[in-house]
């Protein structure tokens, strides 16, 4: 499993480009400017977003952040873009700021760390200039990257350093190696054959990266007999649009319209599969052109079929090897952002601009996307896209001033009659915002494009609403009532205190996510919604409302798949709730301390779980006991989180057949290690903070047989490590990170999978036994 940190055809350039971030010479204490300059489409972004993503360079710097540029950027919209990643606390009306009042507060925050910053694909010189006098040199090490196509910005970014890097189109031998490490499959090809096709992807290629991925990809999902009328598709020189518009073209229609969803997403954005998989499930075939019903499993299979043909890149692993994030490279995004508007598949928005239009203007494609300060293709994309509503609008306002239709007259008529809803939200399937830049002012964007419903209660189409990070939005009461097809409604990272009651009206819902929000209570009735198949909560609690009904009912909601976040105190009713859920898959429960033996009793009779995340804390929030009920007739459950104290007793009732085990507080004295050893298919294994008291650790011989990731967080008192004969045989990854007092760690090197060692604040000692000092 291959993630962003791992780039191939590049690997001198990583090389060379590694020391002049971490060079610890004393010149190398000054803030440098380093530039990466070459053409479209020849890797650019990739090199060093492999660099950016490595643990060393992220635990060498305090913080880091990336930032799109693009043509056309906006110098205050970037800034508060840089201010945001740099996590800064207490940080308000940013937006509201002007140029010189960011500049000071970012300079502010720069000077108090060594950081890393990125600005990918920059072109104005103008705009370099004034970004560089906002770069504070502290002379501790800090860095900036430059990505751009513009060969006389290296000379203007930093004169003081001479050295760029100028990526140059891969070799023969480079593009070879990449072709391989793709997921490039000729199936049974003759040699002479094999050799021809490389010949002709390379001739076509020219030695950029995209086009050798995309042609590779795109020739392994072809048959044998159509692959030299495909061949024959291309101009001799064709440009990266040529490659991506073929790639496309040659796509099932239902890939086609999964591979256009992707580009609702901002532009080199990182794409959680877990929203992306949600969204595409939601897309009723009633209300929208998807052509059959898109469910989880068709899914992921539609996912691995476009990361196959290289049309999607994964940027990040879970650990039973399924994509955890996604990314669509910015070349194909600029392809099919313009494809997705040309055939109304979806229209993309920037938010200042959707604010500025009317209620009744109407939205021509069935999936809308808000996008915050869009710069450069997207940013004319956009306000083209607010042309083609005002055009439409003035053209509907001459045609009723022709018949004579007063202003009057004509907003009654929207206010009463039959055209009470105007056409495109009615008939609108998906809304998705990534508004997510104003605090301190509630989003009423929701409000507003609901409204015309809510007098009439009239029904739309829409099956999703995602609101991900968008500040507290205002949702109407009448949300149930109104949007009768909805399937997903995404309020993660909202900061919502309160949800409309009407929620559970939803009669077609099946996925309501409130993680990270202050929501803590929520409708029992919940529970009776029979489509519901995950819920996303924060600590919700139910101990109060639980109607006596649900008690007498053998079983509830059995297609419900996920619960996250729920709160169960001591005596709670909930516990006999839980037992009846008989379809739950992944669970994360959040128990009182004397509530969690009986929890973990109840939670033995769900024999579907795979996943379990299971924490004790008291009333001051703090994590407490862990006494664990016997849960080792859970066979199926793979995935174990456990955050509380516990004994060697309550660890030996955990489930047998585990693949990851993360403990954290555990607070073990004895060495646990002979136990968790035998077993028999754990793959990961994370022991973090204060997870293990002990001073010595050992591993004992043909022990941990599967493992292959290994983390130890914070052991304060671990001084030593002992790995015996044939004992994690197949380790690979090996993390090391705050335990201060590790010296030694003998038998390590017998290991021959181990492929990485990250030590991040250990004493200088283990780093030199280990070679990485």
């Amino acid at each position: 499993m291959k993630d962003e940190s791992h780039i191939v055809g590049r690997e001198d350039s990583v090389r060379e480009l590694v020391p002049q971030l971490i060079d610890k010479r004393d010149d190398g204490a000054n803030l440098r400017v380093i530039s990466v300059v070459g053409e479209e489409a020849i890797g650019k972004t990739a090199l060093v977003r492999s660099v950016y993503n490595q643990a060393d360079i992220k635990n060498h710097f305090d913080c880091c952040a990336w930032v799109q540029v693009g043509a056309d950027p906006n110098l205050g919209h970037l800034m508060v873009d840089l201010l945001k990643q740099l996590r800064v606390p207490e940080l308000r009306d940013v937006e509201l700021m002007d140029e010189k009042k960011l500049s000071g507060v970012l300079q502010g925050v720069l000077m108090e760390c060594r950081y890393l910053i990125v600005l990918d694909d920059l072109s104005d010189l103008r705009l370099m200039d004034k970004l560089i006098t906002v770069l504070t040199d502290s002379r501790n090490g800090s860095r900036a990257i430059v990505t751009t196509r513009n060969p006389e910005i290296p000379s203007s970014v930093d004169p003081w350093y001479s050295t760029h890097l100028k990526l140059s189109p891969l070799d023969r031998e480079q593009s070879d190696n990449l072709l391989k490490e793709s997921s490039w499959t000729p199936d049974a090809v003759e040699p002479v054959k094999l050799l021809h096709l490389k010949d002709w992807i390379f001739s076509k290629s020219e030695g950029s990266p995209a086009k050798i991925l995309l042609l590779g990809g795109l020739l392994s999902a072809t048959m044998l007999d159509e692959r030299t009328e495909l061949a024959n598709l291309l101009p001799d020189r064709p440009t990266v649009r040529d490659v991506v518009e073929l790639s496309v073209a040659k796509l099932p229609e239902q890939l086609k319209q999964c591979a256009l969803y992707l580009s609702m997403f901002p532009k080199e954005s990182e794409v959680p599969t877990r929203r992306l998989f949600r969204l595409w499930s939601a897309e009723d075939p009633v209300s929208s052109s998807f052509e059959n019903p898109v469910t989880r499993v068709d899914a992921e299979k539609c996912f691995k079929d476009l990361v196959s043909r290289n049309v999607v890149h994964v940027a990040r692993w879970k650990w039973d090897g399924s994509a955890r994030s996604c990314r669509l490279p910015g070349m194909l995004h600029s392809v099919f952002s313009q494809m997705a508007k040309n055939e109304r598949f979806l229209k993309i928005y920037d938010c200042t601009i959707l604010e500025r239009l009317s209620n009744e203007a109407k939205f021509d494609a069935p999936r809308i996307a808000v996008h915050r300060h869009i710069s450069g293709e997207g940013e004319a994309m956009a306000q083209e896209n607010a042309l083609e509503v005002g055009r439409e609008r003035s053209a509907t306002n001459a045609q009723e001033a022709h018949m004579g239709i007063t202003p009057a007259e004509q907003h009654q008529r929207m206010s009463t009659g039959d055209n009470s809803t105007p056409w495109g939200i009615k008939q609108l399937c998906s809304y998705v915002s990534f508004n997510t830049t104003k605090l301190g002012t509630q989003a009423r964007e929701i409000e507003a494009l609901l409204k015309p419903l809510v007098p009439r209660r009239d029904s739309s189409l829409l099956s999703v609403l995602d609101l991900e990070g968008v500040y507290k939005p205002m949702l109407p009461e009448e949300l149930g009532y109104t949007l009768l097809n909805l399937k997903y409604l995404g309020l993660r990272w909202t900061l919502l205190e309160s949800l409309p009651k009407s929620v559970v009206r939803l009669s077609c819902l099946e996925t309501l996510d409130l993680k990270y929000t202050n929501i803590t209570q929520l409708p029992v009735s919940i529970w009776e919604v029979e489509s519901l198949r995950h819920l996303y909560m924060n600590e919700v609690s139910f101990d109060e409302s639980v109607d006596p009904q649900l008690h007498a009912k053998k079983s509830l909601n059995c297609n419900i798949q996920t619960i996250w976040g729920l709160y169960v105190g001591v005596g709670s009713p909930m516990l006999n709730v839980l037992r009846k859920l008989t379809g739950l898959r992944k669970l994360a429960l959040t128990c009182h301390p004397s509530a969690v033996r009986e929890a973990t009793e109840q939670i033995s009779y769900l024999n579907m779980l795979e996943s379990l995340r299971l924490r004790s804390k008291d009333l001051f929030g703090q994590p407490s006991d862990l006494e664990l009920s016997d849960m080792r007739r859970l066979e199926s459950v793979s995935n174990l989180y456990l955050l509380g104290e516990l004994s060697m007793q309550s660890l030996s009732h955990i489930p047998p057949n585990l693949k990851v085990l993360t403990l954290s507080m555990s607070g073990l004295k004895d060495d646990f290690m002979a136990f968790l050893g035998e077993l028999e298919w754990l793959t990961i294994l994370r022991l973090f903070a204060y997870s293990y008291e002990g001073e010595n650790l050992s591993v004992a011989e043909g022990t941990f047989p599967r493992l292959r990731v290994l983390k130890l967080w914070k052991l304060e008192k671990l001084t030593k490590w002992t790995v015996q004969a044939n004992a994690m045989r197949c380790l690979e990854d090996l993390e090391i990170k705050d335990c201060t007092k590790l010296k030694t760690i003998d038998g390590l090197g017998q290991i021959e999978t181990l492929e990485g060692i990250t030590l991040v604040k250990v004493p200088g000692e283990l780093m030199r036994s280990l070679g990485v000092a």
